[in-house]
């Protein structure tokens, strides 16, 4: 994580071209990492490094600012893989009380954000349910089941979630100091926490 720390630091005091190195080198990092030391033989592994993928594909496009729909477009690729790699641990979850929570959250963060959004409106708007369903289907797993990489998928999904909602507000209402520390931290600690729980989940369910 001291790649990450560089990428933050560099970006904060405005050194764009170390930053534009830095930030996809740290989620290549967190790629690699997945992928030497996670549990190959289940959906889970598999799915989490194609979404981490996606991921990589996102930060690239995302440090271009004309590139920024195709950026929204691949984190939104990557959240659906992240979803489909939680409900391929034991199933499709369907848990009610995360899910309002999570559409009350939703709903009023988008109103909150509409005005600014402008020709973006409907496409955050899918991009907003995608990751909430993302995030109701990583809380669910850790309701559904009390194990250490649950809980890693649960903190990250929450994290994620965090991360996402700062930068929406930084870029279509305003922004805020420390705007580009709390949102790279937040995203790298959670897309490595997803990472750090394929080296920990054996379940046979999948």
């Amino acid at each position: 994580m001291f790649v990450a720390f560089l990428a933050i630091f560099f970006n904060a005091i405005g050194k764009n071209e170390l930053f534009t190195v830095l930030k996809p080198l740290t989620t290549i990092l967190i790629i690699l990492f997945t992928v030497f030391f996670g549990i190959r033989k289940n959906k889970f592994y598999k799915w989490v490094v194609i979404a981490l993928g996606f991921c990589l594909v996102g930060d690239t496009l995302l440090l271009k600012e004309a590139y920024f729909i195709w950026g929204l477009l691949s984190f939104l690729i990557a959240h659906l893989c992240f979803s489909y790699s939680f409900i391929s641990l034991g199933g499709f979850k369907s848990y009610l009380i995360p899910l309002l929570l999570l559409l009350v959250f939703g709903i009023g963060y988008y109103w909150m954000l509409y005005d600014g959004l402008r020709a973006l409106k409907i496409p955050v708007l899918i991009y907003f349910i995608v990751i909430l369903f993302m995030g109701w289907q990583g809380i669910s797993v850790r309701i559904w089941k009390n194990d250490l990489s649950y809980t890693l998928i649960f903190i990250a999904v929450l994290l994620f979630i965090t991360s996402d909602s700062l930068l929406a507000w930084a870029k279509f209402k305003a922004p805020f100091r420390w705007d580009g520390i709390l949102i790279l931290a937040t995203y790298w600690i959670s897309i490595f926490s997803i990472g750090l729980a394929t080296t920990m989940e054996r379940t046979k369910l999948n």
